[in-house]
């Protein structure tokens, strides 16, 4: 996908619909939109000799000024969804799939220099910790300061400290506005 793509998927992901009169107002008062806009931009013109420096130094300010700790590098697919950015990190090695939604005090964290991978229509909870090499399924829910370190299948439901899978009703109710999947 081009990066005008990704970021009219992540706008369909605030508002169920896209416009270039919604994506001013959503740079201008969504924070969560502001944030991943200028986090696509910054990962596409990072080869660009010329014009990389602007929108890495936008991105460098917000993520500065909303307390993130996200690497633009990192591989986010189509609809990504990121709701009060603050304290949410992780690194450029990290892999999410398309429709993924995090909130904020997300850590997507490595062990032993293995980091996590998401697929389609995952939820992270806020406080949760994803650690180490692990592969999260589709349509999965991470609830609210869960710590995982296993694998995690399609369909799951998972919360506690260490995680446990509490149900298998998956993601479809809990993800607002998915971007269609082919």
């Amino acid at each position: 996908m081009s990066v005008f793509e990704l970021i009219k998927s992540d706008l369909y992901r605030y508002h169920g619909r896209y416009s270039i009169l919604l994506l001013i107002k959503s740079l201008v008062t969504v924070k969560g939109f502001k944030f991943s806009f200028w986090l696509r931009l910054a990962k596409h013109y990072d080869k660009a000799p010329v014009i990389r420096w602007l929108p890495k130094l936008l991105f460098m300010y917000y993520k500065r000024v909303q307390v993130s700790d996200i690497n633009y590098r990192a591989e986010i697919g189509a609809g990504f969804s990121l709701y009060h950015v603050f304290g949410t990190t992780f690194s450029d090695k990290v892999i999410l799939g398309a429709n993924n939604t995090i909130l904020h005090g997300v850590t997507l964290g490595s062990v032993n220099g293995l980091y996590p991978k998401s697929g389609n229509n995952v939820y992270f909870g806020p406080g949760c910790c994803v650690l180490g090499g692990i592969t999260i399924g589709n349509n999965v829910v991470i609830a609210a300061n869960a710590v995982v370190t296993k694998d995690i299948p399609d369909n799951a439901i998972v919360a506690g400290n260490p995680s446990n899978i509490v149900s298998y009703k998956g993601a479809e109710k809990t993800l607002k506005h998915p971007i269609p999947m082919n």
